[in-house]
């Protein structure tokens, strides 16, 4: 009895297992059958190659993914990030976001997006004009003093300079600063308004090649290594659809690791088509680095904040787990595998 009882469980069991297999595997299928729309914020500079690699390689279509692109200030992506408008937020180092998230906002960095790397060409630098560094009058930082410094205050370019001061004995008290955008900074250079930006890649080149510019001073002189823009993602993938930040976190990660090969034909065709720069500039300026695995040096965030706060830029530290959600990273590496040495 107890033999003929179990040779019809056995089975049984086991058609069960197979019917729960199939009935996954076709709840995962309608997953991605059905497109999820996000809203993704992005500008038309190199560091978003990656995002632009996604979208034309279908990395994100592969993930049952419909991404639509958005052009959108710091200062308006981190509200429409928090609000639910936007679902990811691209975005250079500041203190916008930590000021955000020290306010209670449902909002964490997820990836790095780049970084200024050690070795190699400079992607990121700060600016002389021509005349006064030739003339001799900026050959070290203490000659800073009394310039006129285009500096952007609160992002990572304010901390660099700062950095700077610090080695040189000055501050910024000792400095004029104005804040203008890198189209102005041409203009600016070779009219003798200001005697220093900062600047990254493509406009490092673009400032340089204009003929009133040179490079001073290496960013990763200052800082190596440096961590300068990440992906932060809303309560729409922290909380709601965290699966769908998974799914994201994968296209995106496979698009950085594509990005990573360098001006390769592929590459440079879909970031000429997305950021419409000049194909030989593209060639000529130093392409952009990016971590692989998506990981961040949290060391230097809370180093980044401890500025912000002496500063008097940021009212209190955001600890690690409040800044940052490495959950969608490490699933992404375990579906794509570890990236290349």
């Amino acid at each position: 009895m107890i033999n003929l009882f179990g040779s019809f469980l056995v089975p049984l069991l086991l058609s069960a297992s197979i019917f729960l297999q199939i009935g996954v595997l076709a709840a995962e299928a309608q997953q991605t059958s059905t497109p999820v729309n996000l809203k993704v914020v992005t500008f038309p500079f190199l560091s978003f190659a990656p995002l632009y690699i996604s979208q034309e390689e279908g990395f994100f279509e592969e993930q049952g993914l419909r991404v639509e692109f958005l052009k959108m200030s710091d200062r308006d992506a981190i509200p429409a990030l928090v609000r639910g408008d936007i679902d990811v937020g691209a975005i250079m180092l500041s203190t916008n976001y930590f000021n955000a998230m020290s306010r209670g906002a449902s909002i964490k960095i997820v990836a790095e997006k780049g970084h200024f790397s050690s070795p190699g060409c400079v992607s990121g630098a700060i600016i002389a004009r021509k005349t006064v560094y030739e003339s001799g009058e900026m050959q070290n930082p203490s000659q800073l003093k009394g310039r006129v410094l285009d500096v952007r205050r609160g992002s990572y370019q304010d901390y660099i300079m700062d950095k700077l001061f610090n080695e040189a004995g000055l501050t910024f008290d000792d400095v004029k600063l104005v804040d203008i955008s890198p189209p102005g900074a041409l203009g600016a250079l070779r009219m003798g308004e200001i005697d220093v930006t900062l600047a990254a890649e493509p406009w490092l080149t673009r400032l340089v090649k204009a003929g009133d510019a040179v490079v001073w001073i290496p960013y990763r002189r200052i800082i190596p290594g440096f961590e300068h823009a990440f992906i932060l993602f809303g309560p729409n993938l922290l909380e709601k659809t965290p699966d769908v930040g998974k799914r994201f976190m994968i296209a995106y990660l496979k698009g950085v690791r594509q990005a990573s090969q360098g001006k390769t034909p592929r590459n440079l065709e879909i970031v000429i088509k997305n950021t419409r720069m000049d194909r030989e500039l593209l060639q000529n300026i130093c392409w952009r680095k990016w971590r692989q695995d998506g990981w961040i040096d949290t060391k230097a965030m809370l180093d980044f904040q401890d500025w912000a706060i002496k500063m008097g830029l940021l009212d209190r530290k955001i600890p690690v787990d409040r800044f940052w959600d490495p959950r969608f990273v490490e699933h992404a590496n375990k579906v794509i595998g570890a990236p290349p040495k």
